[in-house]
């Protein structure tokens, strides 16, 4: 049987990370490894994930930083990226995911997002990018990090994420993944609940610019490394 691993990049996440816990070790198919990547919390987010049984904490840094290190602290086939405020319902929802992941043949995935509370417009703004998602599919991968799921194998041969890459470096992962001949889709089976608390962070009107702009950026000049545009939208100290 395929071991799972679960890596999860956190800094000062006590208010989200115990529930994402609490669901995962009450999952049908509990996850073999989960390995929490801390970047210098001060809230207690580091305490609260060793006080559950089997999670392992590792130091991070931002995302990318973080997600790398959790993998390197893993030893599972399947590596199961969840940002720390990640909603998943149903006590099968793992085994579904993969299941679908293993039978697709796929070696990145992603899937729907789902809005949980926000506004019109926030309901609005995801819907359109589910469809945006499955639009480009495997031409243009759009996997987002609040969930993503590849095989150890693949994250490896493209050096993991890019620490040098201050924002979308879940896309940039994705492109990377594409170039090295790997095939990505959208799982059916599962959804992720999102909260909107970045939305509500720096403002939505921001948010969807920032991120409207980041797509044709990409596209016309590679991967975004501009620490300005990274600090546009979350001003995260890089821990190392």
């Amino acid at each position: 049987m395929l071991h799972v691993a679960v890596v999860i990049p956190t800094k000062n996440e006590v208010k989200y990370l115990p529930a994402l816990l609490v669901a995962l070790l009450g999952q049908t198919r509990i996850p073999d490894e989960i390995v929490v990547a801390d970047a210098g919390s001060t809230d207690g987010t580091r305490e609260i994930a060793l006080g559950f049984e089997g999670v392992k904490v590792v130091h991070g840094g931002i995302a990318a930083v973080g997600r790398n290190a959790g993998v390197k602290a893993s030893t599972a086939e399947i590596i199961l990226f969840l940002d720390a405020d990640a909603l998943i319902e149903g006590r099968d929802w793992l085994a579904k995911a993969v299941d679908e992941f293993i039978v697709s043949k796929l070696d990145l995935v992603t899937c729907d997002v789902a809005v949980k509370g926000g506004t019109m417009l926030d309901q609005a703004s995801f819907k359109f990018y589910n469809s945006y998602v499955r639009l480009w599919g495997a031409r243009h991968p759009h996997p987002i990090g609040t969930m993503m799921m590849v095989w150890r194998k693949v994250h490896n041969e493209i050096g993991g994420f890019d620490p040098a890459v201050t924002f979308a470096e879940d896309h940039d992962y994705g492109l990377r993944v594409r170039d090295a001949g790997y095939k990505f889709g959208v799982l059916n089976s599962v959804k992720v609940g999102i909260t909107m608390r970045r939305q509500e962070k720096i403002g939505r009107l921001r948010f969807l610019l920032v991120n409207g702009l980041a797509e044709p950026y990409i596209m016309l000049f590679g991967s975004i490394k501009r620490p300005s545009y990274g600090q546009a939208y979350d001003k995260v100290k890089r821990v190392r």
